[in-house]
């Protein structure tokens, strides 16, 4: 591996739910907690330098652990990307308080379960429109939903996207069916997509040979200045190692040139959180 400093855009750490804290019955479920600790224990195991956290729903739109552990160890943990809930009064004004707290860097939507129709139904056009006036980032899970998103980013050209898992879905049986329209985001200058999902949706070991073409076309679309890695740890144990997820971009794709890489394993983030 070059040496240089990998940062993953995409890890989870999270409590045990407790009273004062409760877990969400609108999230998803990604098994027994994984203290900030034990992920920067197995980051660093895996080759990776920096994290950057990002709320699990089912914490809810709680952030508080999110941002003490990355408080804690600011010399590894970049920042956050928060829950934030953009329904409901004053938008705007809770949108400002939310990205004022130390350490926040910007806000995840997830739709999925009741959230899921929250681009189609223009639920999201406010939060999207104040996100852009504050420069706040907004990352955004929209399985099958990359049409949706392309027009959204067209109509909020102010508001930085971060994509995630290039809309797919690891459960979807054909997962790349409509992988023209991920292709087509690139005509959205202001979006970045999220190379975080190819372990998943390979369905077949490291160096998951069946994606490689697929990332290739992304790469070519949207250049490395555009692409953003990120390890989806530890959801992503059931398909390959911590390790493996990060030599997959390291080492494992031959097309990429060595800047390049450098580039998707981390400063391409730091310059669309504007920390670069």
């Amino acid at each position: 591996m070059e040496q240089y400093a990998v940062i993953d855009s995409h890890v989870h750490y999270w409590e045990a739910g407790r009273p004062d804290r409760p877990w969400s019955s609108d999230g998803a479920d990604i098994g027994a907690p994984l203290l900030a600790e034990e992920l920067l224990r197995d980051a660093a195991a895996a080759g990776v330098s920096k994290i950057l956290q990002v709320t699990p729903s089912i914490m809810g739109f709680d952030n508080r652990y999110s941002i003490e552990a990355a408080r804690r160890y600011p010399e590894r943990i970049i920042g956050v990307i928060g829950r934030f809930d953009p329904t409901g009064d004053e938008v705007g004004r809770r949108l400002a308080q939310y990205v004022s707290q130390p350490g926040m860097l910007g806000a995840r939507i997830t739709l999925i379960k009741r959230w899921k129709r929250w681009l189609l139904d223009g639920v999201l056009e406010t939060f999207l429109a104040e996100a852009g006036r504050l420069r706040m980032p907004v990352q955004i899970y929209a399985p099958n939903q990359g049409a949706l998103l392309r027009e959204a980013a067209k109509r909020h050209g102010e508001t930085t996207f971060l994509v995630d898992h290039m809309t797919l879905s690891h459960s979807d049986p054909e997962p790349f069916r409509h992988w023209e329209d991920v292709l087509m985001l690139s005509d959205a200058p202001n979006v970045y997509v999220k190379v975080s999902y190819f372990p998943e949706v390979a369905h077949s070991a490291y160096p998951f040979e069946s994606v490689q073409p697929y990332f290739e076309s992304l790469y070519e679309r949207f250049g490395p200045d555009r692409l953003i890695w990120g390890s989806n740890y530890p959801p992503s144990r059931s398909a390959c190692t911590y390790k493996e997820s990060v030599e997959f971009v390291s080492g494992a794709l031959s097309f990429l040139h060595a800047a390049d890489r450098q580039k998707i394993l981390g400063t391409t983030l730091l310059r669309a959180l504007g920390l670069h």
